[in-house]
């Protein structure tokens, strides 16, 4: 490995690799990416992989509705520029009522209001008759998958490596130290999911973990219109995929079974058709979050030559590729990005 990389990004969850790929793509120099157990174990490897932009407006912040715009844009272009693509499917979204409010204040230029004859036709047998929003021309992709197709565009990448303790010296990161040894890089980005919590790192943020649960099931007898929210996504083989619950105060690492088999009970409920369907696969992983709900895309504090990515909750993997970029773009000119002016570290100063 080289001991002395131009960056070394730290975290191989999807925005680590998103930003490593993007640091080369950029032309920083060498990037070392270093991840302390497997490439997408976290929050990458449990997550669903939807990429629906569109379903934020009103809801989030103008500025977060604009990043996972351009980040869906970005992953449109790294399908066409990677090898083999990272998977991407294009979907239609389906939002079946009632809507939160700000959405209904608000919505997306892009919503179709269906009735509840509309969408009995685009989804048949769903109980009970309701009316809905249609956003076409979203998508959905394997997370795991674009995650291997991503990496190998990384120039060195060392799973198995811990870091443990930074060295400031002058305000900046003079030296990592690691389970593999001592990095002297010239910037250093940390994409750990939460905030990073190493020896000689100043670093105070709020955060926590937020566990989910997901099932898959077999090849299901319906066929649904894409993404049916909240019912369930239909993959390509035609199995259900439904879930992402919000499991507060549960920090237990093991799958439950009343969870899924509460997810499953909503879907027949939903989808009558359904009744005697197999789970095949259930699972549940962690998401970062800071106190809003929203990421932190910053500079470290006091630190010249360092970055963090950290606590994007429920959309790590749309907000990925754009969020990667403009860490590239700072690291570059040493300016902050316009997509990045939000998502600061500062915002917590009173926490």
């Amino acid at each position: 490995m080289e001991r002395r990389p131009d960056v070394l990004v730290v975290g191989g969850g999807i925005l680590g690799v998103a930003t490593a790929v993007s640091c080369q793509e950029a032309g920083l120099g060498s990037v070392l990416l270093i991840e302390s157990t497997r490439l997408g174990v976290g929050a990458t490897g449990g997550a669903a992989g939807l990429l629906i932009p569109e379903a934020h407006h009103g809801n989030d912040p103008a500025p977060f509705v604009e990043l996972g715009r351009s980040s869906f844009d970005r992953w449109k272009h790294l399908e066409t520029s990677c090898p083999g693509g990272v998977g991407l499917v294009g979907l239609d979204w389906l939002g079946l009522a009632p809507h939160p409010d700000g959405f209904l204040a608000d919505p997306s230029p892009a919503v179709e209001w269906l009735d509840a004859d509309q969408v009995a036709m685009l989804v048949p047998g769903l109980a009970p008759s309701i009316s809905g929003a249609l956003i076409r021309g979203q998508g959905r992709l394997n997370p795991l998958r674009a995650l291997a197709r991503l990496a190998p565009g990384v120039e060195q990448v060392a799973s198995g490596v811990t870091a443990t303790t930074v060295e400031v010296r002058g305000g900046r990161i003079a030296s990592v130290v690691t389970s593999a040894g001592t990095f002297s890089p010239g910037a250093v980005v940390f994409a750990t999911g939460g905030p990073p919590a190493l020896d000689g790192l100043d670093l105070s943020v709020p955060a926590d973990l937020v566990k989910g649960h997901l099932i898959v099931t077999e090849p299901a007898p319906v066929r649904l219109p894409g993404t049916v929210a909240p019912v369930a996504t239909q993959l390509e083989d035609g199995r259900l995929l439904a879930g992402g619950t919000l499991d507060f105060g549960d920090q237990t690492p093991v799958v439950r079974g009343d969870v899924t088999d509460a997810i499953l009970a909503e879907l027949r409920a939903a989808l009558p058709a359904t009744e005697g369907l197999r789970v095949t696969h259930g699972w549940c992983c962690f998401r970062p979050r800071h106190p809003d709900g929203l990421p932190i895309i910053d500079r470290v504090p006091a630190v010249d030559n360092a970055w963090i990515t950290s606590g994007h909750f429920r959309t790590g993997i749309l907000m990925a590729p754009s969020t990667g970029w403009a860490l590239a773009q700072w690291i570059s000119t040493g300016e902050r990005p316009v997509e990045a002016a939000p998502w600061t570290i500062a915002r917590f100063a009173n926490s």
